[in-house]
């Protein structure tokens, strides 16, 4: 798509709403739901230029991404085993490689902007591309939605069923406390990253407790089954976490998920995380 190219004078006003716009509602969606029909529209979200902002993001997506990458192929080697049994952690499984892919794909470019050469404007500012917006409608992804017992049968459960559970239930739990870490982070900025990491909270919290549940109807004896550490993959990128949160995050719970504002679609505005947005 092309890149409509905003008049000095628009980008002035876009970095001036950036830095002086109040607080407003936060929603917790990264992405707009997919909606056939309707044309495929992406923005691009800037920020002033910071190089610890970049940093900050540079180690929270080289953290996230092998982490992301560590779900498909636990969720796939689970899926792929004979012992696998329960329907509700099976659909769990196949939501997570479904959703998990289509973030990695959303933090490859987050990366890609970061890479991207700046906006030079007047004045000495200096605008940072962050994120692109609306790739769910671009690429028709329709989100996996976590599955309930209302839904699929729990049982029977197998032994392997805990196995994978409780090391998703690891590996899920890294990834709040990565989410968390970039929250608390005073130079982690990025509004867009903000609000993927309430999804990423939202979303793997409430399928932290669909797994404890499916441990908790297990007939056998659950606390024998305990996973190796090679079973849980991608944990290399908690090390990036750790730089980006300063090597600690608060405990589950003790902060609020990392909220940002989302302004208004198909202008040229930002909200208090300092964001200015480019259509495409």
């Amino acid at each position: 798509m092309r890149n409509a190219a905003m008049p000095p004078r628009s980008q002035l006003l876009a970095v001036t709403l950036a830095v002086a716009i109040g607080a407003g509602p936060a929603l917790a969606a990264v992405e707009e739901p997919y909606q056939p029909g309707e044309a495929a529209i992406t923005t691009t979200w800037f920020a002033l230029r910071s190089d610890t902002a970049q940093r900050a993001d540079r180690d929270y997506v080289a953290g996230m991404l092998p982490h992301h990458a560590g779900a498909l192929s636990m969720s796939r080697d689970y899926l792929a085993d004979p012992g696998r049994s329960s329907p509700l952690l099976r659909a769990l499984a196949r939501a997570i490689v479904a959703n998990q892919r289509f973030e990695i794909g959303v933090l490859e470019a987050v990366a890609r902007n970061l890479d991207a050469p700046p906006m030079r404007l007047p004045f000495g500012l200096t605008l940072q591309p962050v994120a692109t917006e609306g790739l769910t409608q671009a690429q028709r992804f329709l989100r996996a939605p976590v599955p309930s017992p209302a839904g699929h049968a729990l049982g029977p459960v197998s032994a392997r069923d805990v196995l994978f559970a409780k090391a998703m239930t690891i590996h899920h739990e890294a990834a709040v406390q990565m989410a968390r870490a970039y929250h608390a982070n005073p130079a982690a900025r990025n509004g867009f990253l903000g609000l993927m990491n309430v999804d990423i909270v939202t979303d793997q919290t409430q399928e932290i407790a669909l797994m404890r549940v499916v441990v908790d109807a297990y007939r056998g004896d659950a606390g024998a089954i305990v996973p190796d550490p090679s079973m849980v993959h991608g944990m290399e990128g908690m090390q990036h976490a750790a730089h980006a949160g300063h090597g600690a995050a608060p405990a589950a719970g003790s902060a609020a998920p990392p909220m940002a504002v989302r302004p208004p679609p198909r202008r040229p505005a930002g909200g208090p995380d300092g964001h200015a947005h480019h259509h495409h």
